[in-house]
């Protein structure tokens, strides 16, 4: 499956992704937004974005569900790279805890 954004996607819209994932990081930050709606306020946010740039238009609709989606799945990607990585950090230095434990065990044989 080619999945090519650009084909999808209109260029002058891709600017909505790093937006709406400024959106995602500071919604994250205000606790009394339940976390189930960032993503349907990060939809609005582009469809209205997009309405007003591009016009009433079906396809207005359509590159602001698409940009949204395309915002979540990047927010993701970031975040599972990032989860990734400390959980690995945190695997390596756990073993080497258990490596410095075991060495001081047969030390004081």
């Amino acid at each position: 499956m080619d999945l090519n954004l650009n084909s999808y996607i209109r260029p002058d819209a891709f600017i909505l992704v790093p937006v709406l994932y400024i959106i995602s990081l500071n919604l994250r930050q205000t606790p009394f937004i339940p976390l189930w709606t960032h993503a349907w306020i990060q939809m609005l946010f582009a469809v209205i974005a997009c309405l007003l740039y591009y016009g009433l238009e079906i396809q207005s609709v359509v590159q602001g569900i698409l940009v949204t989606g395309a915002a979540l799945i990047s927010r993701n990607i970031i975040s599972s790279t990032i989860n990734g990585l400390n959980e690995s950090k945190n695997k390596k230095e756990s073993t080497r805890e258990i490596k410095d434990k075991e060495e001081d065990r047969n030390s004081k044989k």
